[in-house]
């Protein structure tokens, strides 16, 4: 695989001691999708402040399992905010390893920086269909 230069990715874990992502498993997952030159921050929050940055950025009053945020295109810079309560829930009444769940988000997250979206029917099978092949390349199953 070819080395990519200049990609930075930061986490903030507000909710964990001992860090729920590995920076090492977040490369991995994006490293097929990564653009030179850019930088994300992944932060881990608490339903509470997703509910808050849901409400402002989208007007929905309720915590959101993930949101992303381009901060910059050219070079890529943004924030994937991802709420763990959410997420573990979710894992669990959806029969997933909460890992898997993570990869896939974290993957959705990023292809929402890239410009990808699920507006329509044909965009989101666009985007799913990305997701899948991804996650499949690093062994995880079809999330859908």
């Amino acid at each position: 695989m070819m080395q990519k230069e200049n990609i930075s990715i930061f986490i903030q874990d507000t909710l964990h001691k001992n860090k729920i992502l590995k920076l090492k498993d977040c490369k991995l997952w994006l490293s097929s999708l990564f653009k030179e030159n850019s930088s994300i921050t992944i932060r881990i929050v608490s339903e509470k402040e997703s509910e808050t940055l849901n409400y402002n950025y989208r007007n929905q009053k309720k915590p959101t399992n993930i949101l992303s945020f381009v901060l910059s295109e050219d070079p890529l810079i943004g924030d994937i905010i991802l709420c763990h309560p959410v997420i573990k829930n979710e894992a669990k009444n959806q029969n997933k390893k909460i890992h898997s769940h993570y990869a896939h988000l974290l993957i959705h997250g990023y292809l929402h920086l890239l410009g990808y979206s699920h507006d329509n029917k044909s965009d989101a099978n666009r985007m799913e269909r990305k997701e899948i092949h991804i996650l499949k390349k690093y062994g995880f199953s079809n999330p859908y």
